[in-house]
């Protein structure tokens, strides 16, 4: 088995942000760090929408960014902080649209390690130098310089390291152009020995280091603050502890300054408010600082100072929103709020002022409300924290939806994921009788906006016009009688609209001339743009273009197709242009033609695509990677190719299925440039993203038609008609490949079970050191009140997935909380089904202990919506794992696995064996053999385990020879195989010997020599084999087969603990294999990833990599530079178009 392994979302969690000029204009952007790819992003301070310009994997873990600008230039550069052992200097190469290496200098191992710096960077303010520390010893900083042909460069680094001392922030320390100084927040090894401020200056004229003064601080200090200096401010840090912030600064003298952090009243947990992220906003002779609590609540920080020092230190209450993980001010007024590991929506908020000033200052607690000084304008949404998932297609469309439990405390929710752009509806109008075709034109060409709307009939047309509101026109120059098959504005002013019968020219002044085909024939389709016009007639097409006087003059010569003509398409006019060079028909002899409109004579013939099926539309369309030609096919299948510009040939043919019904084209802007919307069964978008051409579905009903619509309100919009209803959409978020539908929960979700008739989900959310809050304060913005440790809440709630109505809540009080759920079918209970939720009364996490536990027995009543509490069973130990076991119920409870059956009052114990080294944590059933089972263990791997119902005792048969922390696992439909992940970010496929699988296929009954064999190496008798290892670099929480699109073959996805999901592909054939492993390894050589790190070492963290292809590698090869695409496919023996295809191809059978 060879696995092909595809990121089909990237982790949604943001570790940190920066902000700066990163692409040399004026325009400020955001540099984010997601895991282990880096994103350019860009915030229209229009719209207020926040967008993906570039991003890219660089299979590594990224710990800290900062950014930095040479003294006189106009760009900001990226230091990246990273596993990779190396200093990064980056910059982002906007006409080349990626991320390059500037310098690079490598200092230690790679990995994450406590004494290999990375995991702090700071950079002067000035430009001039950057510090890189690690968590313990070692501080190494970087001077910049450039060379003489103005290139940046690093100077060898100076250590400025100790020895048992542990460092919990850096900060470069505004000093204007004085000699560079950072500030680091230490603490030595002694166990009396507290934490110190210290600063670390670096003498340009001596290039060295030295400490140059320092500061004992609180011992809960946790983060630095740098204010600037000069004539912006007084200079020094901030050190933020636990309820207090303190300024220090050399220039200090007197007393210290200190203010301490206001605490929410009513809160059950006394302790002080520690500050875990701040910005601040540099402006003209003055700053503003925003500091955040762990609960969310934003302060403002007030610092008066002289020429020399702060002098007094204030704070207020801001504002309250989720807790971030870093905040970033932009000057065009709005705040940038990153996820924490509460949430994966990163929120974008807009200052309505920057503060209230009857908002006392320095008091003690705080009294909350709703946003005042901040209003939401823009929210990304993620699936981090993802806990646990399903695939299931309960909504009945063509491709399966992902039912996922993802946040935590207030944040949580379950989210129903859906492949496809989402799709923002602004109008709906009903229409008399059944449209066909929809335009959208402006009848003068210098127009910004559309402002007429027809709608084509089956015998007739309407023409609506748009203003304030949409209303019928009667007197718009077109003809209303008949169907129109084209229409379009014109160059000159006025419109052109083609009939069956007529190629009409609307003047402006209402003046129309008409051209009407000979006698006995009609027009059967028909192209138009702004200066040009092509009707098909038969197997003919007569093209038409604009004269100086502003009418249509025919041409002397008519176009030839040689069969009937069905479909036909030109290009919008190139600028500069007199006309489009080129036209595309679609005949019914299943080809596709393109001829070039030269000057005189009669079009010719430039290429020939023969095409799977009649061809029900064409487009030719110029996109930002050229002209492109799109074919709709009446069997569904969309084929796509790239048109010289030149000659008009057509090449590099891409063929791909949308659809049951035939897929009709039509042209729309997305983003400034031109794509294409197809719509059969469901609308399929087709666009540039990020320099590559992709089509993707759009999460929206069937459309019988649709066209690009401008507006004010909506520049790039749709207008469409759908059963009887005229419709404008829009598309607003293009850069994300999944929607979400939510139905927010109350606590952080642990399990989650589907009854197969009602369609309803069953869920046990449980919150450690959580209570809800009063109705007036909504937890969404707020969070829960927090509680003091060894303080549960949890509930048992039924969901309906198509409303989000809560049907049922059952509550858990007297501090119970819900740890396992399962659904069980009893045999003494044949035709009822029941839930089984194991609890805990006061569960402490360390050491894991409660005071009693408990399994309780739900039976499903009123059509499977509702739960009734049949009686609960106490246990020994907390019941982490359950599973529905031949006809009873089998739980784990620590280390013992324990059968029970139903009883009248309780469970019965009908058998009990200790199987796990040390603590169950996963119970999975055989596919196929009731007498089998699958157990994992916290840290000891899989193992299969055999029940014999004669004896009644459980058996271990199977188990690893490596310890694996299994975090979720998944049995193949083989029952030999079992794919699990573990807490380190590994994947692994286990499968069982060939003589244990043909032995206990002999023996299904649990009475096999096997469970006799003797035991070795303090194990069982036999080991899995590991034929699969790949390190994904996140926690793995949920696995799963299933196929992701109608008629795709089934493949292993999986999720990950920050969002991200993946689908390990399982390859069809040797060939598929050996051209991939081929593509992999010379991509590991050609062009090795931006942040330096080795990818084989990456992928091999803790286990060399083994029978698995990594896809995301791979798919870099098509936005590679042509040189390094040449050389690949040289070494391939193939065209680089054809290994584009092919990644292509496998992407779209088995996944999106």
């Amino acid at each position: 088995m060879h696995l092909y392994n595809l990121t089909l979302q990237p982790a949604s969690s943001i570790n940190t942000a920066i902000l700066g000029h990163f692409s040399g204009t004026k325009t400020q952007e955001l540099i984010v760090a997601r895991n282990q790819r880096l994103e350019l992003w860009q915030a229209n301070t229009t719209t207020g929408k926040l967008t993906v310009t570039h991003s890219t994997d660089l299979f590594c873990r990224i710990r800290s960014l900062a950014s930095f600008r040479v003294p006189g230039g106009t760009k900001d550069y990226i230091v990246m902080g990273a596993d990779t052992g190396a200093t990064c200097l980056l910059e982002y190469d906007a006409k080349e649209r990626r991320f390059r290496v500037v310098q690079a200098h490598e200092y230690g191992r790679s990995g994450l390690r406590r004494l290999v710096a990375g995991q702090y960077v700071a950079t002067d303010p000035k430009g001039r130098a950057f510090m890189v520390g690690a968590v313990e010893r070692s501080k190494l900083v970087y001077v910049v310089t450039r060379d003489a042909e103005a290139r940046l460069v690093l100077g060898s680094p100076l250590e400025a390291s100790k020895a048992h001392l542990v460092c919990f922030d850096i900060v470069g320390v505004d000093v204007g152009y004085e000699n560079p100084v950072f500030a680091a927040l230490e603490s030595t090894y002694d166990e009396e020995g507290g934490k110190l401020v210290v600063y670390y200056e670096l003498d340009l004229g001596l290039n060295h280091v030295v400490r140059k003064w320092s500061i004992a601080v609180a011992a809960t200090a946790n983060k630095l603050i740098a204010l600037p200096g000069g004539d912006d401010g007084p200079s020094g840090v901030l050190v933020c502890s636990e309820g207090a912030i303190t300024y220090c600064s050399p220039t200090l003298t007197g007393d210290a300054l200190s203010v301490a952090i206001p605490r929410r009243t009513g809160q059950g947990d006394d302790r002080p408010v520690l500050i875990i992220a701040h910005a601040v906003h540099r402006m003209k002779n003055a700053f503003f600082i925003l500091a955040q609590g762990e609960t969310g609540d934003l302060y403002k920080i007030i610092v008066e100072y002289n020429e020399q020092t702060a002098t007094k230190l204030g704070i207020t209450y801001f504002d309250s929103i989720p807790p971030s993980s870093c905040l970033r001010i932009l000057r065009a007024g709005f705040l940038f709020a990153a996820s924490s590991a509460d949430s994966g929506s990163h929120r974008l908020f807009q200052f309505e002022n920057l503060g209230l000033e009857s908002e006392p200052v320095n008091q003690e607690t705080l009294s909350l409300r709703e946003l005042s000084s901040l209003m939401l304008v823009d929210e990304v949404e993620g699936l981090c924290p993802l806990l646990r998932s399903q695939v299931l297609n309960l909504a009945e469309e063509d491709s399966p939806q992902i039912y996922a439990l993802c946040g935590r405390s207030a944040q949580s929710a379950l989210r129903i994921v859906r492949h496809g752009l989402e799709v923002s509806e602004l109008a709906v109008t009903e229409l008399p009788g059944t449209p066909q075709a929809v335009w959208a034109v402006r009848r003068q060409q210098q127009a910004e906006f559309d402002d007429l709307i027809v709608v084509g009939f089956r015998d007739a047309t309407l023409v609506l016009g748009v203003a304030d509101d949409v209303t019928e026109i009667k007197d718009s120059g077109l003809s209303t009688t008949e169907p129109t098959l084209a229409l379009s504005p014109c160059d000159a002013g006025g419109m052109v609209q083609a009939t069956p019968r007529v190629l009409r020219r609307v003047h402006m002044d209402g003046r129309a001339a008409e051209w009407q085909p000979p006698r006995n024939h009609q027009i059967t389709c028909a192209a138009l743009n702004a200066r040009q016009a092509a009707v098909a007639i038969g197997e003919r097409a007569v093209v038409f273009e604009l004269d100086a006087m502003g009418e249509l003059r025919e041409r002397a010569e008519a176009l030839d197709a040689g069969s009937q003509i069905l479909c036909i398409s030109l290009p919008d006019v190139p600028e500069g242009r007199r006309g489009a060079s080129f036209v595309a028909v679609g005949c019914a002899d299943a080809t596709v033609r393109v001829f070039a409109l030269g000057t005189e004579g009669e079009p010719e013939l430039a290429a020939m695509q023969a095409v799977a099926d009649i061809p029900e539309s064409v487009v030719l369309v110029q996109t930002p990677v050229g002209l492109m030609m799109f074919a709709g096919l009446r069997s569904g299948l969309l084929v796509r190719a790239h048109v010289d510009e030149i000659t008009g040939e057509l090449s590099d043919p891409r063929t791909r299925f949308l659809g049951a019904r035939p897929v009709r084209l039509r042209p729309v802007a997305v983003r400034g440039s031109s794509g294409v919307v197809a719509l059969t069964t469901q609308p399929w978008l087709c666009h540039v993203h990020q320099g590559r051409l992709r089509t993707i579905p759009l999460s929206y009903d069937s459309l019988d038609d649709a066209c690009a619509f401008r507006s004010l309100q909506s520049p790039e919009a749709m207008v469409a008609v759908a059963s009887g209803t005229l419709r404008i959409v829009s598309v607003d978020r293009l850069d994300a490949s999944f929607n979400h539908a939510t139905i927010p929960l109350s606590l952080t979700p642990r399990d989650f079970l589907l009854h197969p008739e009602s369609r309803r989900f069953a869920i046990i959310e449980t919150e450690h050191r959580g209570a809800s809050r009063p109705e007036e304060q909504p937890p969404e913005q707020f969070g829960l009140v927090r509680m003091s440790s060894g303080r549960w809440a949890s509930v048992l709630r039924i969901v309906n997935p198509f409303d989000g109505e809560t049907a049922q809540m059952i509550e858990f009080s007297g501090n119970w909380a819900a740890v396992s759920m399962a659904h069980v079918e009893f045999a003494s209970h044949q035709n009822e089904q029941f839930v089984a939720v194991g609890c805990a009364r006061s569960m402490t996490l360390r050491p894991r202990t409660s005071e009693a536990c408990s399994l309780r027995i739900y039976r499903w009543t009123a059509q499977g919506t509702h739960l009734d509490l049949v009686h609960e069973t106490p246990v020994d130990e907390i019941p982490q794992a359950l599973l529905s076991f031949a006809g009873m119920l089998l739980v784990g409870l620590g280390r013992t696995l324990r059968l029970y059956d139903l009883g009248i009052r309780q469970l019965l114990k009908k058998a009990q064996a200790q199987v796990a080294p040390n603590m169950i944590t996963g119970l999975l059933p055989h596919p196929t053999v009731p007498q089998r089972l699958f157990v994992t263990d916290v840290q000891e791997s899989v193992q299969l385990v055999v029940y014999s119902h004669a004896s009644r005792q459980f058996h271990v048969v199977l188990d690893d020879s490596l310890p694996r922390y299994i975090t979720c696992a998944h049995v193949l439909d083989d029952g030999d195989t079992v794919v699990a992940g573990d807490k380190f970010g590994n994947l692994v496929v286990l499968r069982a010997p060939q003589n244990v699988s043909q032995a206990l296929d002999a023996d299904p009954q649990g009475t096999s020599r096997l469970i006799y064999d003797k035991p070795r190496l303090g194990g069982s008798a036999h080991r899995w084999n590991a034929i699969c290892e790949f390190h994904v670099g996140d926690i793995v929480t949920s696995i799963s087969t299933c196929s992701l699109s109608a008629g795709g073959r089934p493949i292993v996805f999986y999720t990950t603990l920050l969002g991200a999901l993946h689908a390990a592909v399982p390859l069809p054939s040797q060939n598929d294999v050996d051209f991939f492993l081929a593509l992999e390894l010379n991509m590991r050589k050609v062009c090795p990833p931006v942040s330096g790190r080795d990818h084989l070492k990456y992928r091999s963290s803790f286990s060399p990599v083994k029978a698995v292809i990594d896809g995301d590698l791979c798919e870099q090869f098509n936005v590679l530079p042509d040189d390094k695409r040449e050389i690949i496919s040289d070494s391939l023996d193939r065209t680089p178009q054809e290994i584009s295809k092919r990644l292509e191809d496998l992407r779209a059978m088995f996944a999106f």
